[in-house]
């Protein structure tokens, strides 16, 4: 397997003003377990960074998982974009698809990437992996993590690695996760989206790594 944490190359992403920003993703980008979920992470970045964002966040999908009432994985779901015109695209996730061997998540991946750039010409790309308001992921998570860092470095593509830059650690749950679902809470997103800020800000060249 690749190494999981490839460094966030400073400047190696290039955005105009105010961009188009699609956030594709699972129940974390919908922002489930926030109160309301408008208060999850892909909502909140949007301001900061100067971003107009489209959230497409359904729980349980991923980029093979359909979802429970079968909505769509990502690449199911990119068709009915069809038409609109992005900037960025953030792919974020890849826990849901757990029982997934990793030459078999690695080909969706990469299929989600080949539709994106056919769907979307000339749109940037970047990878957001998978966290856990718990800080220890489980093997699905580790999984996802290193077949996105794979294509980071294969493709050289900006992947933000929740996991490999412990956004949380172990003990983070009581603060940061909603206890009803064991998703963030409102706590938990607000530290998603400032951690994703700062190191899109970073990929941006407008900060240097801390």
């Amino acid at each position: 397997m690749p190494d999981p944490m490839p460094a966030l190359a400073p400047g190696s992403l290039t955005l105009p003003a105010q961009p188009r920003v699609l956030v594709l993703g699972d129940s974390y980008t919908e922002g489930y377990g926030a109160e309301p979920e408008t208060k999850g992470w892909a909502y909140l970045v949007g301001k900061p960074l100067g971003w107009k964002v489209t959230v497409d966040g359904i729980g349980g999908t991923g980029y093979l998982n359909p979802g429970p009432h079968n909505e769509g994985n990502y690449l199911q779901r990119l068709p009915k974009l069809q038409g609109r015109t992005f900037d960025l695209v953030v792919l974020q996730g890849g826990s849901n698809d757990r029982d997934a061997t990793y030459p078999v998540l690695q080909d969706a991946v990469t299929r989600t990437i080949d539709t994106v750039r056919a769907e979307f010409p000339g749109t940037k790309i970047l990878l957001l992996g998978p966290a856990t308001p718990y800080g220890k992921p489980d093997e699905p998570r580790i999984t996802a993590q290193c077949v996105l860092a794979g294509h980071a470095v294969a493709q050289d593509l900006p992947f933000v690695d929740p996991l490999g830059e412990a956004w949380f650690v172990d003990g983070d749950g009581d603060r940061y996760a909603n206890p009803v679902n064991g998703h963030p809470s409102n706590a938990g997103y607000k530290r998603i989206a400032a951690r994703f800020e700062t190191d899109v800000r970073v990929l941006l060249g407008e900060t240097k790594p801390s």
